[in-house]
């Protein structure tokens, strides 16, 4: 081998010791640097654990497993925070970028199996808030992509320690993501450019009576979806109304799912949260919903739908929602002698536009509901507002027909001790009105029309009365095949402390019995 050869193979391997070597001492520097900053510079409160630490300053990698993460009270031994994970990877950190532009370029960061458990106090969260809009960062970090798999987190009130959240089996992925000192003065703290969410078995404490869970969910960058959702009160009724001070409705709602297409979110101006979306399905809702009217009623004020579009906390943009094959069964309790009376709707579909609180005064929200009343009524209904108009204006219309007077005596019976007999075989009515009072104008036509007014125990007839009752209400409204009686009702003051659909029913029963004792019939 000729010397000049010798030599400079030499000199290659001797470099490449070098930069081997500068590898090896750049990760043990590295290494301790960091493991010395976990243990030495972390506030006392938190404490940090791991099993292994590797650093690659070739690769650009950082590697943290088994890693976990302890957060306690300032004044207090109550641990707030536990985390714990399998893998921390971070990938392919831009040297570049950190010494020669200032900032921080990161192409991926993976969590494995992240294990969230954390003890929610107001104060100590509010203060905490208040000390990260106060505290400097002049850092800019760019990750490429960021992302969560098998993640679980759990949420408990400090004091009680009872669940207030729950989530399981979590993957999360972020891509062009950048944090900086700009972006942390905003709403959204980070900024991103797309991301997908999924989870399984999310269950949320929504107050002291009613609970949420989801069975799972996706969430893309254009689609959402809710599979299994159920909302429900979370004591049996009788023990819910022992609870109450002022009467509330008890609930059992559950739905297939919740599908929403072509959705974005945000912050108008980094000032008012926005949502809005185009499409928004609700897959086979069952509902049910029960009232104790025993219990003291509730004396607040009841805004119309309106009213509470118009006073949201954020802005809401629902161009079409769909309620699809839904049943609804409402039960009120009123005396203490039985366990009340059912209200049903079946085979519930409504289509509703422009819902939200943006739309000009051009665009009005419109429902439009078909379902079966009672099981054997086809029902149709539309009702129109304008959010922007502050006296909450509307125009209700329905149609029903072939409606039993048999099939409302489920409600009427153990309510209003009232049986009704006959066919109610047209009614059709349209309700204008206010926030304050309304007019409605009602045409029925009916065969074989009897009240029956019932004694105390709910079962036996009370003749007097019903004779009485009966002088006033014509049997039929005509024999003519096509023969309606109108009803007429102005200024029909609405309950304020009531529900919108107590303000419908007040219409309805005054064109009621407008037609049945006084209304003309039709030319």
């Amino acid at each position: 081998m000729k010397k000049s050869t010798k030599r400079f193979l030499i000199v290659v391997l001797a470099c490449v010791a070098i930069v081997i070597l500068f590898f090896v001492v750049s990760d043990c520097i590295l290494t301790s640097k960091l493991e010395n900053y976990l243990k030495n510079s972390l506030p006392k409160t938190v404490q940090v654990d791991y099993k292994d630490l590797l650093v690659s300053t070739r690769k650009g990698e950082i590697t943290l497993t088994n890693a976990s993460v302890v957060k306690k009270g300032e004044n207090t031994d109550i641990t707030y925070l536990q985390l714990s994970v399998d893998t921390l990877l971070i990938e392919d950190v831009s040297y570049w970028d950190y010494f020669f532009n200032d900032k921080i370029s990161i192409d991926n960061v993976f969590v494995k199996h992240p294990k969230v458990i954390y003890k929610y106090n107001d104060q100590a969260n509010f203060k905490a808030s208040s000390m990260a809009k106060s505290s400097t960062f002049d850092l800019d970090v760019d990750v490429e992509r960021f992302s969560i798999k098998q993640g679980n987190a759990q949420v408990f009130e400090v004091e009680t320690d009872s669940l207030l959240f729950k989530v399981d089996n979590v993957a999360l992925q972020l891509e062009q993501i950048n944090l900086s000192e700009k972006t942390l003065r905003n709403k959204m703290p980070i900024a991103f450019k797309s991301h997908q969410l999924s989870f399984d078995t999310l269950f949320y404490q929504l107050n002291q009576f009613d609970d949420l869970e989801i069975e799972s969910s996706k969430l893309y960058d254009k689609k959402i979806t809710f599979q299994g959702l159920k909302l429900y009160t979370k004591y049996p009724k009788q023990q819910f109304s022992e609870l109450l001070d002022k009467e509330r409705d008890h609930f059992d709602v559950k739905l297939e799912a919740i599908n929403i297409d072509d959705y974005d979110f945000g912050f108008h101006q980094d000032s008012t949260f926005y949502f809005k979306a185009q499409t928004t399905n609700f897959e086979i809702p069952k509902v049910s919903i029960y009232r104790d009217k025993l219990v003291e009623d509730d004396l607040t004020i009841k805004p119309l739908y309106s009213e509470m579009l118009r006073d949201l906390n954020f802005n809401l943009m629902l161009k079409e929602v769909f309620v699809n094959n839904a049943s609804i069964e409402y039960y009120e309790r009123t005396k203490v002698e039985n366990h009340g009376g059912k209200i049903s709707f079946s085979d519930f579909n409504a289509t509703l536009k422009n819902v939200g609180n943006t739309y000009d005064t051009t665009k009005k929200t419109q429902i439009d509901v078909t379902s079966m009343f009672m099981k054997n009524a086809p029902m149709k209904a539309n009702w129109v507002f304008d959010v922007n108009d502050a006296s909450d204006a509307f125009t209700f219309n329905a149609a029903i027909d072939n409606l039993s007077a048999n099939a409302i005596n489920v409600f009427s019976e153990p309510n209003l001790k009232v049986r009704f007999q006959g066919d109610m075989l047209k009614t059709l009515f349209t309700v204008t009105g206010n926030k304050h009072t309304s007019r409605v104008d009602l045409k029925t036509k009916y065969k074989n029309f009897d009240i029956i007014a019932l004694r105390k125990d709910g079962k036996r007839k009370n003749k007097l009365l019903s004779d009485v009752l009966n002088i006033f209400v014509s049997k039929n409204s005509d024999d003519a095949t096509n023969q309606f009686r109108l009803g007429y009702k102005e200024n029909v003051e609405r309950d304020k402390t009531k529900s919108v659909f107590n303000f419908l029913w007040l219409n309805v029963r005054a064109g009621l019995l407008d037609a049945m004792t006084n209304g003309v019939k039709e030319q």
